[in-house]
């Protein structure tokens, strides 16, 4: 078996089956495996991977505690490629690529963080 394949069936398996604003704070996606996590917004753009987010050279975060408000939201989540997804944030953020394996391991669930 060629290994092509094998990496589209992984990106298949990872790629949401949906993604929705469940409140104005918090996000939810449903995994293809029938999971479903639970996000609160601020979390999500506390964890930004960016390089405006994250220094690039040390990995240090950029983003201190009590730097995002409480009323962060999310104004428009789009769709990178079968990867990945894209935040407008109402703060004037939006360069931050939130890969689908980061998402699921940043899911809040009981069994997700145990």
């Amino acid at each position: 078996m060629s290994e092509e394949p094998k990496k589209k069936m992984e990106v298949e398996e990872m790629t949401p089956s949906d993604v929705k604003q469940v409140d104005e704070s918090t996000l939810g996606i449903t995994w293809p495996d029938g999971h479903e996590s639970v996000y609160p917004v601020k979390l999500l753009r506390e964890k930004c991977p960016c390089a405006h987010c994250i220094d690039e050279w040390t990995g240090e975060k950029k983003i201190k505690p009590g730097m995002i408000p409480d009323s962060i939201r999310p104004l428009k989540i789009k769709a990178v490629g079968l990867y990945a997804l894209q935040f407008d944030w109402n703060d004037g953020h939006s360069t931050g690529l939130y890969p689908y394996e980061l998402l699921r391991r940043l899911c809040q669930c009981g069994e997700c963080k145990a």
